[in-house]
C-alpha cells in the first residue's frame, strides 16, 4: 500500500467540500428557478386592448338601443293617451247620437211611449130608436169624425196619437169601408179611445173651443153621440206596428 502525506490527503478533502457546496448552491438556485418560472406563468395575463374596446362599443351600443326604446315608449303612450281620448270623443258622439235617434224613433210612433196628456172617447149613440124622418148616420161615429179629432189634437201640439191600440203615424190612413172603420188597415170598433201625449191645458183649449169639432159636439148634443174628454197624468201609447212600405219614394240627387 503507497504511503499517502497527511497534507495531501486534506487538500483533496477541502476540494471535494467546495465542490458539494457549490453543487448544493446551484441546486438550490435551479429549483428557486423553477419556482419563479411557475409563479409568472400562473398570474392572470392582462386582457388585451381589442376586447376592451369591443366591450366599450358593446356597452355604448345597448345605452343607445335603451334610450331609442324610452322614447319610442313615450311615443307609444302619447299616442295611446290620444287614442283614447278620441275614444272618449267617439263615445260621447254615439250617445248623442243615441239619444237622438230614440227621439226620432218616439216622434216616429216606433216605440211605446208614456207621458202626460188627454183621452177624448167617441162612441154610437145609445139611443135605441130613431125618430122618423131622422138620418140613422147621425147617430154612429164616423171615420171623419177620428179624423177631425186627431188633426186638432196634431194642431193644439200633441206630440203622439194613438186610436184604440192603432199608434197614428205620418203614413196612417183612417177610412171606412161600409160601416167599419180602418186604421192603419185594421178594422176597429166603437168606441174609439183616441189619446194623446202632450201639454193637456193647450189641449183642452183646443178641444173646448166652441169653433173646433162643432159637427161633432151637435151631434152629440143633438143625438146623443158619446163625445168624452178628460185630463190624465199619464198617457200610454203602443208603437207602431205596421210597414212603412215606400213605392214612389227614392233618394234625392
Amino acid at each position: 500500500m503507497a504511503f499517502v502525506p497527511r497534507e495531501r490527503n486534506d487538500t483533496v478533502r477541502a476540494r471535494w467540500s467546495d465542490r458539494s457546496r457549490t453543487l448544493s448552491w446551484l441546486l438550490v438556485a435551479f429549483v428557486l428557478g423553477i419556482l419563479l418560472s411557475l409563479q409568472l406563468n400562473s398570474r392572470p395575463s392582462p386582457a388585451p386592448a381589442d376586447g376592451r374596446d369591443h366591450a366599450a362599443e358593446t356597452i355604448r351600443r345597448l345605452e343607445k338601443e335603451q334610450e331609442g326604446l324610452k322614447a319610442r315608449i313615450g311615443q307609444l303612450r302619447q299616442e295611446l293617451a290620444a287614442y283614447q281620448q278620441q275614444t272618449a270623443s267617439t263615445t260621447d258622439l254615439l250617445e248623442e247620437l243615441r239619444a237622438e235617434l230614440s227621439r226620432q224613433k218616439a216622434m216616429a210612433g216606433l216605440v211605446p211611449v208614456e207621458g202626460p196628456g188627454v183621452v177624448v172617447k167617441l162612441d154610437d149613440s145609445p139611443r135605441q130608436s130613431i125618430p122618423v124622418g131622422q138620418d140613422a148616420s147621425a147617430y154612429i161615429v164616423h171615420e171623419y169624425d177620428l179624423r177631425d179629432v186627431v188633426n186638432l189634437l196634431w194642431m193644439a201640439g200633441a206630440e203622439g196619437i194613438a186610436v184604440n191600440e192603432e199608434r197614428v203615424v205620418a203614413s196612417t190612413s183612417i177610412y171606412c169601408v161600409g160601416s167599419t172603420v180602418m186604421v192603419n188597415d185594421t178594422r176597429l170598433s166603437p168606441p174609439y179611445v183616441v189619446r194623446a201625449i202632450g201639454n193637456p191645458a193647450q189641449m183642452e183649449v183646443f178641444v173646448q173651443n166652441p169653433s173646433h169639432l162643432a159637427e161633432l159636439k151637435e151631434k152629440a148634443r143633438r143625438h146623443g153621440l158619446i163625445f168624452a174628454f178628460s185630463r190624465s197624468s199619464a198617457v200610454k201609447l203602443p208603437a207602431y206596428q205596421g210597414s212603412f212600405a215606400l213605392r214612389y219614394v227614392r233618394t234625392g240627387q
